[in-house]
């Protein structure tokens, strides 16, 4: 028993040395937290055969100590979290699957590389895509049962209107909102610009997954007629809440402190302190997604950045957007080369129950960034 603790207690050790050599950690603890994404399991807890709790998972050794006792405290919740990472990483990547920044991600603790240590539209929209994630994860989790600390959202009832009422299971996203503003929130540390700039991304990821909440109906009546129906509460798909946020990162607000005479930080942690820039924009909602510096050039490889470059990218020769091959490649041409590629096609299905399919062959051209 003995050796599988310190076993445990080795591996939890490597884990954060790699955290602290990646870059990520040796600037800020901000978004230490998604390393879980890589090595976290289903349990809080490792327990011997008899439930005594022997050591805390490896997982958690990358999160604080407020983050520890808030899944000690909500049994389950620590795969909802996990969970919500991978969708967010799986958004991101989407999102920007055409842009020279397409969201790269290692499966080392520092997923997101060195772009979290800066202040730019990629690094908000990281904080506001996982902060939504770990929302929508959660309040998912809520109304399946599977976090013991909370269930649906039973606080609409009684009639909404002439012919329909509420009932059912709203989604919980109340309390997503407000465990996830303790949980990652509390990554954060300081009182600059940057701290402020991530706490109001992460909030305006949250607000995002709420305010796309939308009402679903059930009919009630002889026939399937709607006579009456019964109404909740259901969550946006995860594709909505990343085309919101995308829209954000497009119309993103360089902001500066509100206190423009002082060169100190604000003794408040409030992101209502931040201004824009430019005095003639309007001042960001809390909706909206916010950054302080210029972007990086992500068209070449850079190690003191971790930008990786678009060196070696598909691109589309015809199109005159963001994906094209002119933008995509910097302007250093691209090449191009074909392919045969073989696919199952003409598929048929057979009572019952077989499908055949032929094998149908094609040539693809392909047209690579230099």
């Amino acid at each position: 028993m003995r050796i599988l603790v310190l076993l445990v207690w080795v591996k939890a050790a490597c884990v954060l040395l790699v955290s602290s050599l990646s870059g990520t950690g040796a600037v800020n603890n901000s978004g230490r937290w998604w390393g879980i994404v890589n090595v976290a399991s289903s349990a809080n807890l490792l327990t011997n055969s008899k439930s005594v709790q022997l050591v805390l998972d490896p997982s958690l050794a990358l999160l604080s100590r407020r983050q520890r006792r808030l899944i000690r405290q909500n049994p389950g919740i620590l795969h909802a979290i996990a969970a919500g990472l991978h969708a967010a990483i799986k958004e991101c990547k989407w999102q920007f699957r055409n842009r020279r920044w397409n969201c790269p991600t290692t499966h080392s603790p520092a997923v997101f590389g060195k772009i979290v240590n800066r202040g730019c539209r990629e690094t908000a929209f990281v904080f506001s895509i996982t902060s939504a994630g770990v929302t929508h994860a959660v309040a998912r989790s809520c109304s399946e049962g599977a976090i013991e600390s909370c269930t649906c959202d039973y606080r609409r009832r009684g009639p909404g209107g002439p012919d329909w009422h509420w009932g059912g299971c709203s989604d919980n996203v109340d309390f997503g909102r407000v465990f996830g503003r303790e949980f990652v929130d509390s990554s954060e540390r300081g009182r600059d610009l940057r701290y402020l700039t991530n706490l109001h991304n992460n909030e305006a990821g949250r607000m995002t997954v709420s305010s796309e909440m939308r009402q679903e109906c059930k009919c009630h009546g002889m026939s399937g007629s709607c006579t009456v129906r019964t109404c909740w509460m259901r969550l946006p798909s995860f594709r909505a809440v990343g085309d919101v946020l995308k829209d954000r990162f497009d119309g993103a607000s360089r902001v500066v402190y509100a206190n423009k005479g002082s060169n100190r930080a604000s003794h408040r942690a409030d992101p209502r302190h931040l201004e824009p820039e430019n005095p003639a924009h309007k001042p960001p909602s809390a909706r909206d997604l916010v950054y302080f510096e210029k972007s990086p050039n992500f068209c070449s490889y850079n190690g003191k950045t971790g930008t990786q470059g678009t060196s070696g990218r598909s691109c589309n020769s015809s199109s005159p957007g963001l994906d094209g091959c002119e933008l995509l490649c910097c302007g250093r041409g691209y090449r191009t080369r074909t392919e045969r590629v073989t696919e199952r096609c003409h598929c048929t299905f057979h009572w019952c129950c077989h499908v055949s399919c032929l094998n149908c062959t094609s040539t693809q051209i392909l047209h690579q960034c230099h």
